[in-house]
């Protein structure tokens, strides 16, 4: 019996756990002004992510604090099923209904950075710290039509690095090394308990709720990048993550009652020696970017820029996934928690990202906008309300605001809107892929040879709306 529980929640965690708190592009509020092409353009500290390179335009002390909120709007409206359902047992809810994600926006995009050339001309040293861009938080019905996907999830994942870069006035590379922490990642689903024949393709009477929790204090990773600047009036950049980030997590996983499905007792909901251990990735990528600029003024005073950024990462890393369980699960009988290998078959994403600049009061006013075009990671068959990595499109627009602090101190804030369109995904239940599992009947008579109930059948229309702000002070 504890196939079925264990082995559903380790596949949503598969899917969450991979998108690295749910990012989508690009931090900072210029980033996301500019439709994210800014590994050319970045003149602040948020380069310690951006671009390590082009911190070599920084000269003395300089500190950044930038803040970002994201909304998550996603909305599943299931398909009608041709699985027979027992009449014998009715869902707490309209099955069919609409339910959407319920949480919160999502406000911990904080990003902190710190740099200063120590008094050495060609050098620039920062430290920073950083969590996700994105929305690491999801909260969904327990008795909704989704809940085999996912009742939601909750997730932490920092930052920590130290950069160092080297150039002149029209160059630089360098590198950020980080010791990125994921303090604690919860997943929570519901799965069917039961053990007969009949399928239970809308609600089952013995469902519960499992929650995964899992951590790792450390995963080591590295960012390298470059900028160079061939005329005045023109900037080539490049950036990516180098050394991939390899989380080793482990914890447990606990079984609750669903509300008006299930109604096991506390000593069958216990699970003795409880103990989960994975490893997941984030995965390399690569930046290019192209600048044109007003050579007419001095860089960082320019009247307009104009940036053509292309964005590769390697996703398709997430093919499969081992989850090494240990404990024993007491629904109807003590069994041992057996190991699980799950498909994924996720696919490398590209983007185009367009964005610049008009300076209406150069040093005082600067507008930008922006936008992009990606292609999601994931396929349809496999579409799921937890990532909604999907094709998607961005427009972004935002302003800069300096301030003479006097005796050459400069103070510069920066606000920036994004809003993400994904395109709505339609699998059916021929051909989805993300299944609800029954280890003790996995496929009766009637089933016609499928294995299990396709879950994510259905509309997935899914967006998300980000707001940044940030200061910059140039000491």
């Amino acid at each position: 019996m504890l196939r079925l529980p264990v082995a559903t929640l380790c596949l949503a965690f598969a899917s969450s756990a991979r998108a690295g708190g749910l990012e989508v592009p690009e931090r900072t509020p210029l980033g996301l002004a500019r439709g994210g092409a800014v590994v050319a353009s970045v003149e602040d500290p948020s380069a310690v992510d951006l671009n390590p390179g082009a911190l070599t335009k920084l000269r003395g002390a300089h500190l950044y604090y930038s803040h970002e909120i994201t909304w998550q709007r996603v909305r599943f409206t299931r398909a009608e099923t041709q699985i027979p359902q027992d009449p014998n047992v009715a869902a707490a809810q309209d099955p069919f209904a609409p339910v959407s994600n319920q949480s919160d926006p999502f406000a911990l995009g904080v990003m902190l950075a710190a740099s200063h050339n120590l008094g050495l001309e060609d050098w620039t040293f920062a430290l920073s710290i950083y969590g996700p861009h994105g929305a690491a938080s999801q909260s969904w019905p327990k008795a909704g039509g989704q809940r085999w996907m996912t009742t939601g999830y909750d997730g932490v994942m920092l930052f920590p690095g130290a950069s160092l870069a080297w150039g002149g006035s029209n160059f630089g590379v360098g590198a950020t090394l980080q010791a990125a922490t994921l303090p604690e990642l919860k997943y929570r689903l519901v799965v069917d308990g039961t053990t007969g024949d009949t399928l239970a393709p809308l609600a089952g009477a013995t469902e519960v709720e499992a929650e995964l929790k899992v951590s790792d204090p450390f995963a080591p990773t590295a960012l390298v990048g470059a900028w160079f600047r061939p005329a005045p009036w023109l900037e080539v950049a490049a950036s990516g993550r180098a050394v991939p980030v390899r989380f080793e997590a482990d914890g447990d996983f606990r079984l609750s009652n669903v509300p008006g499905q299930g109604a096991f007792a506390p000593e069958q909901l216990a699970v003795p020696g409880a103990a989960a251990r994975t490893t997941f990735t984030l995965p390399a990528t690569a930046k290019l970017g192209v600048r044109v600029r007003d050579a007419a003024q001095a860089p960082g005073a320019e009247r307009w820029d104009l940036e053509l950024d292309a964005v590769w990462e390697g996703w398709s890393t997430m093919n499969d996934q081992r989850f090494e369980l240990d404990g024993e699960i007491r629904l109807f009988g003590a069994e041992p928690v057996p190991d699980v290998v799950l498909p994924r078959r996720w696919r490398d994403t590209l983007s185009l990202r367009l964005g610049g600049a008009y300076a209406p009061w150069p040093g005082r006013l600067r507008l930008h906008v922006g936008g992009y075009v990606e292609r999601g990671a994931v396929d349809e068959r496999y579409a799921h309300i937890d990532f909604p990595s999907f094709d998607r499109a961005g427009l972004g627009l935002g302003l800069e605001v300096g301030f003479s602090l006097g005796e050459g101190r400069r103070l510069t804030v920066a606000a920036g809107y994004a809003h993400v369109f994904q395109a709505t995904q339609n699998p059916d239940e021929r051909t989805a892929k993300v299944i609800q599992h029954r280890p003790l009947a996995p496929c009766p008579a009637e089933c016609d040879g499928r294995s299990s109930v396709p879950v994510n059948a259905g509309r997935i229309e899914s967006s998300f709306d980000q707001l940044g702000l940030s200061l910059h002070v140039g000491l």
